[in-house]
């Protein structure tokens, strides 16, 4: 009776841990675009704005991805803001319809007038991290959407 419960309780957790590792996520590249709404610092003379922003992404495992990104932000008035920056996102759960997910990413930040008038320009090291979440809309299409706060010494702090 031993004997056929030890094989029975195998087949069992044989058959879960199969199921639990078909779930993985294969690693594959992608890209994401992105419209963002940004509000920033009150120094500024205009403290929110739109932003648009493109990253290329690749999934490293179950639980990683890696994106190198660049976002622009214009707030009017010559007041720009572009960074670069590279971000790790740590999946709690990779539920095709949803997966919460943290960030956390470093960079650079360019702000000020355009890079050809060369006024009021500042530039640094940004750090920035935030949560969010993915859901599948169709077979290779995702909706996405996190909160993010970015801190750098630049003329506006974060």
């Amino acid at each position: 009776m031993k004997l056929k419960k030890l094989v029975f309780s195998a087949l069992i957790f044989g058959t879960t841990s199969t199921m639990a590792l078909s779930q993985t996520v294969e690693p594959s590249w992608y890209v994401a675009p992105n419209l963002s709404f940004v509000i920033d610092s009150p120094h500024r003379e205009a403290d929110v704005g739109w932003a648009t922003a493109l990253a290329l992404g690749k999934v490293l495992s179950n639980r990683w991805n890696i994106e190198l990104g660049g976002q622009f932000a214009d707030f009017g008035v010559g007041d720009k803001q572009a960074n670069i920056g590279l971000d790790a996102l740590y999946f709690f759960d990779r539920n095709p319809y949803f997966s919460p997910y943290a960030t956390l990413g470093l960079g650079y930040v360019y702000e000020g007038s355009s890079p050809a008038e060369d006024r009021d320009k500042d530039e640094d090291l940004m750090v920035r991290g935030g949560v969010g979440f993915t859901a599948k809309i169709r077979k290779n299409i995702d909706f996405r959407m996190d909160g993010r706060y970015q801190w750098h010494g630049a003329r506006s702090g974060a």
